[in-house]
């Protein structure tokens, strides 16, 4: 009988105990960052861009072929200083033209049928051989200088460089539907000291 109670009550007191809980636990795992980007490619700086160059009038064959037809103007006194230059099969004449300080320039002197793209086009082209940016056509035609060749009305256009170190005195001539040349480039001491000698001489050719 003792056994039975000392069993009734062990029974008694497992039945009585609370089950035993399942401890659940959310384990939340740390956020693994992303890479970060890699560190852009340094730009290389990017020269500032040169002034305006303009390459040289390439022409077709065809215009060269109708230029090397046109005869030779008929010269005047040439002036003290200038003496003749290399041939060219592309210039009616070249000459070279000393100035003070040992300074020189160049004479040339061609022609071509039409207007070989007009008067913008034309100056801009020479301010490009001396480093200057394109002008608009009212600044180029406000610019232009009378000139006369051979008693044909002309234009002039004389411009320096930024730095002055270059000059350029050129004039163009609209006769018998083609369009006559005469530029004289170099060192800017060069072409200030001729550019009366210039004019003078122009005025005293005649075009064919």
């Amino acid at each position: 009988m003792r056994l039975l109670l000392l069993l009734s009550a062990s029974l008694l007191a497992f039945g009585c105990k609370p089950a035993p809980q399942v401890a659940r636990y959310e384990v939340k795992s740390d956020a693994v960052p992303a890479p970060a980007a890699a560190p852009a490619a340094p730009v290389a700086a990017q020269p500032a861009p040169s002034p305006a160059v303009a390459a040289p009038m390439v022409a077709p064959a065809s215009m060269k072929a109708e230029a090397a037809s046109f005869d030779a103007p008929k010269w005047g006194k040439l002036p003290a200083g200038w003496s003749v230059g290399p041939e060219n099969g592309m210039r009616k004449a070249t000459w070279i033209v000393a100035g003070p300080d040992g300074s020189k320039a160049e004479v040339a002197v061609t022609v071509f049928p039409g207007n070989v793209g007009g008067l913008t086009a034309n100056v801009n082209r020479w301010r490009g051989q001396i480093g200057l940016p394109p002008a608009n056509g009212d600044e180029i035609a406000a610019s232009a200088k009378p000139a006369k060749v051979g008693g044909i009305e002309s234009q002039r256009f004389v411009m320096n460089s930024t730095d002055g170190k270059k000059g350029l005195d050129a004039v163009m001539t609209p006769h018998k539907g083609a369009t006559w040349f005469f530029k004289m480039s170099g060192d800017a001491a060069a072409v200030a000291a001729n550019g009366a000698a210039l004019v003078a001489f122009l005025a005293e050719s005649q075009l064919p």
